[in-house]
């Protein structure tokens, strides 16, 4: 009997057991499938509600576009349409209507909201149509090259008379108009360190300009330019003048990229020296002449810009000179040359000598390159 009963509770006892085994197991089954079902749910609101969102902005834009005033069609006619730096979407809209160019403020502020390119229109002048749908003006006013710009480019090495007649051109003032601009040196912001001569001042780049600059306007921007070149050169403000003097002998000097420090280390070696720097260039400046070469006429001409019969530097920049020249005017080159000369006039080879015989044997391969170039007439 005690063998029999052991029996039983041994076998109740195992099967309490398994069953306690595979309840446990069940409830882990359940708590995973309720967690797994859980992130779901929360994946599928999360998904539901930016779909409702997105749902919701796009009715709400439609309804607000389809509720307001709106042409249909491209337009017609040309209006200039200004939008002045800073001006939000609701500004934009506000100037489009009072154009003529949309129905109403509200169907272009729908459109500006519902585009995030929007953010993308730049200040400026832009050529519109007049009763255009509101889509259509945002998409001129996202394009570029729909800005209505004025565009001046000015190579380096030019001087004051080349740069007045670009500007002239540009603004549509007279020549003398903008000549009287330039006397107002504090109105176009010319540094007190020019004493004056805006020669080499105004920065050889391309600009571009809203319609109806003026040349004060223009010439601010050009020499704002110069002074920042100058700035990040490290220059400071006594030595711009200097600098921009070496700088503009070097532009109208150099003929290959490589010798524009070449030839700021020149001037530096003969200023150091206390000799003469005996620069044509110097002299075409005060007796300008056909071709590269000057006459003993035109060496003689008096004048502190000629090199030839006066020491030291000019008395200013004779061109302006571009930022590779003001780095080279900043950081010549280190040797012993006092002398240099072109000696191919095509290819703008130029060899350099540090004694007088050395660079009289450079001269000699010019004259002959010279006699086996020149045409046949002379």
């Amino acid at each position: 009997m005690t063998d029999l009963f052991e029996a039983d509770v041994a076998t109740t006892t195992t099967s309490l057991d398994l069953r306690r085994l595979q309840r446990q197991k069940r409830r882990a089954t359940r708590r995973k499938w309720a967690l797994v079902m859980v992130s779901v749910g929360l994946v599928l609101f999360a998904f539901g509600g930016s779909i409702a969102y997105n749902f919701l902005q796009d009715t709400f834009s439609s309804d607000v576009a389809a509720g307001a005033d709106d042409y249909e069609g491209l337009g017609q006619g040309q209006v200039q349409v200004i939008v002045e730096p800073g001006d939000t979407g609701a500004q934009i809209a506000e100037t489009l209507y009072a154009d003529g160019v949309v129905a109403s403020v509200e169907a272009f502020t729908a459109e500006y909201t519902a585009n995030p390119d929007s953010q993308n229109i730049m200040p400026g002048y832009y050529i519109m149509q007049r009763e255009m749908k509101a889509q259509y003006a945002l998409t001129l006013l996202l394009d570029p090259n729909n800005r209505e710009l004025r565009k001046i480019t000015i190579p380096e090495g030019k001087t004051l008379a080349y740069y007045y007649q670009k500007i002239a051109d540009l603004t549509g003032a007279s020549i003398d108009d903008v000549q009287a601009a330039a006397t107002d040196t504090e109105a176009i912001g010319l540094p007190a360190e020019a004493g004056g001569n805006l020669e080499g001042w105004l920065f050889p780049a391309t600009y571009e300009f809203n319609p109806g600059t003026t040349p004060t306007a223009v010439m601010q921007e050009m020499i704002k330019q110069t002074v920042s070149v100058l700035n990040s050169n490290g220059v400071a403000p006594a030595d711009y003048e200097r600098i921009l003097t070496i700088a503009s002998l070097v532009e109208k000097e150099a003929k290959l990229p490589e010798d524009r420090p070449l030839i700021a280390g020149v001037i530096y070696n003969r200023l150091n020296a206390d000799w003469k720097l005996e620069f044509d260039s110097t002299v075409k400046y005060v007796a300008p002449s056909e071709g590269v070469f000057t006459s003993d006429e035109d060496r003689n001409t008096d004048s502190p810009y000629n090199t030839y019969k006066y020491p030291g530097l000019p008395p200013g920049p004779i061109a302006a000179p571009g930022a590779a020249s003001i780095e080279a005017a900043v950081a010549p080159a280190q040797h012993d040359y006092f002398y240099f000369v072109t000696v191919n006039l095509t290819t703008g080879e130029t060899a350099y000598a540090t004694t007088f015989q050395e660079h009289q044997a450079n001269v000699q391969r010019l004259q002959q390159w010279v006699r086996d170039n020149q045409s046949t007439d002379g």
